[in-house]
């Protein structure tokens, strides 16, 4: 289905949701964090050319939504918006525990601390795809016309003291060696 009833559907799911009209990604997923009622943070990393260029990887405590941050701040934004669409449609992830994903990905992680990884990955088929592209759209549009100037390059936001270690280990598991 992707008409426009299905394009109603996914426009009702963004709708309410406030976002800025000057909004960064951060702010983005601070909007959309409101709406799941979950944090969801952000994890820029120079990921292998090999990997997706999006991944939402979910804790009991937040989502996390890694990107490739060695692309344009443009696309930077489009990643992060596009993997709050799937996050937001509530598309199935994988779960973690003894797939192939997991091993390639964090392979220094405790399955255990990881519910689910939502990335772009075969597997996910079109309509899942579309739907996560128009919700980017419509999450920009929320956000006004323009897009949002770069910011300057900052460190990622601190995780709570309860997942820090979990980041740091995601964080190091995505940069690869």
């Amino acid at each position: 289905m992707t008409g426009w009833r299905a394009k109603r559907r996914l426009t009702r799911l963004t709708s309410g949701i406030r976002v800025p009209a000057t909004a960064d990604s951060a702010a983005l997923c601070q909007a959309v964090a409101e709406r799941l009622d979950r944090p969801v943070q952000l994890l820029p990393l120079p990921l292998p050319t090999d990997a997706p260029c999006g991944i939402v990887i979910t804790t009991p405590q937040s989502h996390y939504v890694a990107y490739d941050n060695r692309t344009s701040p443009l696309h930077q934004r489009h990643i992060v918006a596009h993997e709050l669409g799937h996050l937001l449609a509530g598309h199935a992830a994988r779960p973690v525990g003894t797939s192939d994903l997991a091993r390639l990905l964090m392979p220094t992680l405790d399955p255990a601390m990881v519910t689910s990884v939502l990335g772009r990955m075969p597997g996910y088929d079109e309509r899942t795809e579309w739907e996560a592209e128009v919700i980017a759209g419509l999450l920009r549009k929320h956000a006004g016309q323009r897009p949002a100037p770069p910011a300057a390059p900052t460190d990622p936001p601190t995780a709570d003291p309860s997942t820090a270690a979990v980041v740091d280990r995601i964080r190091q598991s995505l940069a690869g060696p």
